[in-house]
């Protein structure tokens, strides 16, 4: 049916495609336009169909962009289905004779963690805005100063300073001290080195903060008296239960009448006299 509405019909051919997508393979359909070269052709079925997220369909649609050389649409295709090979076109795209292509080729190294190709490409040219915000988003402190030190050997003081803010949590103070000062540019750094002289000087207040709180802590604790609970204490030479509410050997108990020896009890016989003197123990 294809072929046939290419050979007879091919304006109504993207109608045929629509109608007939839910029963398409579209990886094939996309091989064989390529093959037949009539992609172009189906540019109408490509984009109402890539919400599939099809590998094929999207680096079919980004080639057609690039032919037709809309840097945008092909970022906006970049951004919303991300199922291609990202480095393959990274790779195309860096050779490209127009600088916005150049651009979205470091757009997707950054993308790809591949941080220094991207600032590379990027002062390669001279899109210092992108440079600045691609190393500050590495998180890198070697890329940032390497970057710094590169606008200074340039001799761009002005992307210097806006370098200083766009970086500024990567920054060493005594690096970029040392390079203002090489470079007799202190001017420039200056914002900079009062913004962390700042910052070091509420540091050491929260830290003077804090250890003033501990030592009061410490001298309250010191302070505090030392208080054990009083419990009874069982001896070795106590006898069995004396522990517990009992008496001890010898020693009549709290309460109950006393009985001869061997007369019947209400708990049971009286204990006879002990013949081995008084320290053995019937219990």
């Amino acid at each position: 049916a294809i072929q046939f509405y290419l050979d007879f019909k091919p304006m109504l051919l993207n109608d045929l495609l629509t109608v007939l997508s839910p029963r398409l393979d579209h990886t094939r359909s996309v091989s064989y336009f390529v093959k037949v070269n009539q992609l172009p052709l189906v540019k109408a079925y490509l984009r109402s169909v890539q919400n599939n997220n099809n590998k094929s369909i999207n680096e079919a649609l980004n080639n057609l962009l690039i032919e037709e050389e809309d840097f945008q649409g092909l970022r906006t295709s970049i951004d919303a289905y991300d199922n291609f090979d990202n480095i393959s076109l990274a790779q195309r795209l860096e050779k490209h004779e127009l600088i916005e292509f150049r651009r979205i080729s470091a757009y997707l190294y950054k993308g790809n963690n591949r941080w220094k190709q991207a600032i590379e490409l990027c002062k390669a040219d001279r899109l210092y805005k992108d440079a600045m915000s691609y190393a500050g988003e590495s998180k890198q402190v070697e890329l940032a100063e390497d970057l710094i030190a590169w606008f200074l050997d340039q001799k761009l003081y002005e992307c210097f300073g806006a370098c200083l803010y766009q970086c500024y949590d990567l920054l060493r103070s005594d690096v970029i001290l040392e390079l203002a000062w090489r470079h007799n540019i202190m001017d420039f750094a200056m914002p900079f080195m009062i913004q962390t002289m700042r910052e070091f000087s509420t540091r050491i207040d929260k830290l003077e903060q804090a250890e003033k709180v501990r030592s009061e802590e410490d001298k309250v604790q010191e302070q505090k008296p030392i208080v054990f609970e009083q419990q009874p204490q069982l001896m070795i030479t106590a006898a069995p239960g004396a522990g517990f509410g009992m008496p001890a050997a010898g020693m009549p108990a709290a309460g109950l009448p006393q009985t001869p020896f061997g007369q019947p009890t209400p708990f049971g016989y009286a204990p006879q006299p002990n013949p081995y003197g008084q320290q053995f123990n019937p219990y």
